[in-house]
């Protein structure tokens, strides 16, 4: 299945964008603003924002606003269902 040229444009996205200052919560190193900033779709696959709960709702996490930040979707998947 193939990924979305840009992250969502929803407010929720734009505000953690903003407070972030378009960097990845987990390793700090900025993430692109659409599929177009990156030389390979492939980059783009593992560089894309995603939305990362900070307490995993496997943890019994929610899905409200203050518990969600941005990361890269490789950072994510690295971090799974751990807290960090």
């Amino acid at each position: 299945m193939s990924q979305s040229f840009r992250p969502p444009d929803t407010e929720l996205f734009r505000t953690l964008w903003a407070r972030q200052e378009g960097c990845c919560a987990l390793c700090g190193l900025a993430m692109p603003e659409s599929r177009f900033d990156l030389a390979h779709a492939a980059l783009w696959k593992k560089q894309r924002p995603t939305f990362d709960h900070i307490r995993p709702r496997a943890a019994g996490g929610s899905d409200k606003p203050d518990n969600l930040q941005l990361a890269h979707a490789a950072c994510n998947k690295r971090k799974g269902a751990r807290v960090e």
